[in-house]
């Protein structure tokens, strides 16, 4: 029997990385852990990952992240995993992940998405998708975590993540 998987999605610039700070300084034994953290200027030993022209490599990359995160379930530690938009497919019984798993999506508005990946100078075809996705994630998503202050914000996802409520 695996601890308790929590999924916190959204697609790029929703958030994650800003919000990642606040919740580790408040996640009290919670193993908190984002898909972007083994990467180094966007790379894994060398190989670009956070590029879509890398996107032959993105199922080992995500096999290895179900490793990681098994190898911590499985030792009793519940996990909040900051992550990508998933497919539906990931999220059906039987999918990617081992039960239980609950998922949310954080989400910001259009226009602040468009402001942060432009200052990140994102090439336009990229922007593009990243709004797509987050337009998925906001027709897929059970529950949707926004907000403009990180440490209020993680402080609702760490009680949803501990009481099933946001």
């Amino acid at each position: 029997m695996y601890a308790s998987l929590h999924l916190l999605a959204g697609a790029p610039a929703a958030g994650k990385t800003t919000l990642l700070p606040y919740l580790l300084g408040a996640a009290d034994g919670l193993v908190v852990m984002d898909l972007d953290e083994l990467l180094e200027e966007g790379k894994l030993l060398g190989v670009t990952i956070a590029d879509p022209a890398a996107a032959a490599v993105w199922p080992a990359y995500d096999r290895m992240w179900e490793r990681i995160v098994a190898i911590v379930r499985r030792a009793g530690h519940p996990v909040l995993l900051l992550c990508p938009v998933p497919d539906a497919g990931e999220l059906a019984p039987g999918g990617r992940w081992a039960p239980p798993v609950r998922w949310a999506l954080l989400d910001c508005p259009d226009e602040v998405r468009l402001h942060r990946l432009k200052e990140r100078g994102t090439p336009q075809e990229w922007v593009a998708e990243a709004m797509a996705d987050a337009a998925h994630g906001r027709a897929l998503a059970p529950t949707v975590f926004t907000g403009d202050d990180p440490a209020e914000l993680a402080a609702r996802i760490l009680a949803w993540v501990r009481t099933g409520t946001h």
